[in-house]
């Protein structure tokens, strides 16, 4: 769409209790583990802040700070707020959210069971002494423990008042540790926390009283709550849910914030969460309370319209594409859809915190280099503009043809095929992988918007660039397969990964796949999905082992539940015309039957004119160029030589 949407809902003003939001989107707390080791407020929590309320939203609810960091840290880098010594630094805070626009909520955490010693340095605490995240067992809080928790919220929510924050929010959802109280799963206590749903919420409303007595009547709060769990847990349902909420109006919150969690990873990825897929239980809670509703999870702006429009919620909360595109909101009134950096949904932002876990990274973004580097990245026109040629037209190419032109260069691109995209234009071929089409799209569109000028078709060579005589060039030639030295490997029955996906060639009914990380696995769903049979194999002891921990489980999950067979520590013998003869790790000799064998067994940098023309001319490298590695660090290291061209 191309116009402003001036008569959107979504955008006009909102009143939440005495706060008056510029609109109705809302930034959701999303960790970002990047305060200072003692909890302080850091130069980059400020200026990623800052860049999401210049980005349009209407309310940001800053991520969970921790009440007591000495057993309720879920990162090793959460922001404090159990001490005054923190106010300054979160009043530097809540400053730079006002002056962008937006108004600033702060949310309340404490992890409980969901941390480990390793990250907090103690023995986690919980309603009842049940497992922590790293299998040990939690201790039960004490009474008087319990007493203290509730004044500890009370307390951290007037810091936030005198830090000079709007609101506070009381982290009741995912797996932390007011929800953990709230759910019969969690909570075993025979006392009067424990037991009907009333008893597991004391802790909560005692909580949520607290807070009202301690910021005076005038100071929005309100709970974070599930509104469902993962695999049905029997001790925390939708009709808690809409319960809780009843309970918590009475005890005079402004608003429910509504959220869901996974107690264990599912087999379907995030990018397989259909669009509102929460809908269908926070309109109950909406029909069930008179207090504003924030729904979330996988809504856009043009579904978050229609959910306001019927009444189903009255805030939208947008997280993930927030980190992915500060923007959105602005590019998304002014009908600029077609700027908006979309979010691929690869989760990559939060497995990088290792919630629970030690060595947990700061947040970052797949497709978005800036995060957390706000102020020091931004797009700044070139001194002296220079013709750069870019070669390759994959994801690290097409991302520093894109910056370098922002800033002004005269950008030519050549690709050696006749489409833009590289590899990212498979990748997007397999199951669930269907978020990284409207990526590619967009890289497409915006380098063709700075007027860099695409020769399709085109292989680079010395002679050729020289001919061309640019000032600056950027190899982004990416990666050529490997094929192992297996006897038989030139069968007219082996093909590549690509060759398969690009659907060049007709593999039979039964396949065998060399290679078990994340291409053969891919490549496996994607030809199972067709009614193959499929076998995959490698030599390494373990599947997929270089994938991201939540990834990885779900994939394997997928394909062992879809009947592909899983072979890894085998030998590979040789290719015949009824299969692959291999070696298993027991030491029996097996043929895989099979009408033809894919190859995904990695790849080598194409870098050989890089080294020939580093001598010649200034000249970048990039993504797999560089090492065949993922779509991050082809986008992330095309984005740095854009911006320091």
């Amino acid at each position: 769409m191309t116009e402003a949407r001036v008569s959107y809902i979504l955008f006009q003003p909102f009143q939440l209790g005495p706060m008056t939001l510029q609109n109705r989107l809302v930034l959701p707390p999303m960790g970002t583990n990047a305060a200072d080791e003692e909890g302080y407020v850091t130069p980059q929590v400020l200026g990623y802040y800052e860049q999401r309320a210049r980005g349009g939203v209407g309310l940001i609810v800053v991520e969970g700070v921790c009440i007591d960091q000495a057993h309720g840290k879920a990162v090793q880098h959460p922001l404090g707020i159990d001490d005054d010594r923190f106010i300054p630094g979160l009043r530097r805070l809540a400053d730079v959210i006002h002056e962008g626009g937006a108004r600033a909520a702060i949310q309340l955490h404490h992890a409980g069971r969901a941390t480990s010693r390793g990250v907090i340095g103690n023995q986690p605490v919980g309603p009842s002494a049940l497992p922590t995240v790293d299998g040990s067992a939690a201790r039960e809080l004490t009474l008087a423990e319990i007493c203290d928790l509730v004044t500890r919220f009370a307390k951290c929510a007037l810091r936030a008042k005198e830090s000079g924050f709007d609101a506070v929010e009381l982290h009741s959802a995912s797996n932390y540790l007011l929800y953990q109280f709230l759910s019969a799963k969690w909570n075993k206590r025979h006392d009067d926390y424990g037991g009907s749903l009333e008893k597991r919420a004391r802790f909560l409303m005692e909580a949520m009283q607290a807070v009202r007595e301690a910021v005076g009547p005038d100071f929005p709060f309100w709970p974070r709550l599930n509104c469902m769990v993962a695999d049905d847990d029997p001790g925390y349902t939708p009709e808690d849910a809409i319960a809780l909420s009843v309970i918590a109006e009475k005890a005079g919150a402004y608003a429910i914030h509504v959220a869901s969690f996974a107690e264990r990873r599912q087999r379907r990825p995030p990018s397989a969460t259909p669009r509102g897929a929460l809908l269908p239980l926070i309109e109950p809670i909406k029909k069930a309370v008179k207090v504003p509703v924030i729904a979330s999870t996988m809504i856009d702006a043009e579904l978050g319209e229609s959910v306001l429009r019927e009444g189903k919620a009255d805030l939208i909360a947008i997280g993930r594409a927030l980190i992915a595109d500060p923007e959105l909101p602005n590019k998304v009134r002014e009908g600029r859809d077609g700027d908006v950096v979309p979010c691929i949904v690869c989760n990559h932002c939060t497995d990088v915190l290792k919630p629970g876990q030690p060595g947990g990274r700061a947040l970052e973004c797949t497709i978005n280099p800036a995060v957390l580097r706000e102020r020091e990245f931004a797009i700044v026109p070139a001194v002296k503009p220079r013709r750069v040629l870019v070669i390759g037209g994959g994801p690290a190419g097409l991302e520093a043809a894109m910056l370098a032109g922002l800033r002004g260069h005269e950008v030519t691109l050549w690709e050696k095929g006749q489409r833009l995209g590289g590899q990212l234009f498979y990748a997007a071929i397999p199951p669930y992988k269907q978020t990284l089409k409207p990526l590619l799209d967009y890289l497409v569109r915006q380098v063709y918007a700075t007027g860099t000028k695409v020769e399709l078709g085109r292989e680079a060579t010395l002679e050729s660039v020289r001919q061309m005589r640019p000032e600056a060039v950027v190899v982004a030639t990416g990666a050529i397969p490997i094929a192992p030295d297996i006897p038989g490997i030139a069968s007219g029955k082996v093909f590549s990964a690509l060759q398969v996906l690009g659907g060049e060639v007709d593999v039979g009914s039964r396949v065998a796949v060399i290679g078990g990380e994340l291409v053969g696995c891919e490549v496996a769903e994607f030809l199972v999905q067709q009614g193959k049979s499929v076998t995959v194999m490698r030599r390494g002891p373990e599947m997929a082992a270089r994938m991201e921990s939540s990834r990885r489980w779900g994939m394997i999950e997928r394909l062992t539940y879809k009947g592909v067979r899983l072979l890894s520590g085998v030998t590979y013998r040789r290719i015949t015309d009824n299969g692959i003869e291999v070696r298993l790790p027991d030491g029996r000799n097996e043929t895989i039957l099979a009408d033809s064998v894919v190859l995904a067994a990695g790849a080598k940098s194409s870098s050989e004119l890089y080294r020939a023309l580093a001598s010649e001319v200034v000249t970048y490298v990039a993504g797999d160029a560089v090492e065949p590695r993922g779509i991050r660090e082809a986008i992330h290291e095309g984005a740095a030589i854009g911006r320091d061209l």
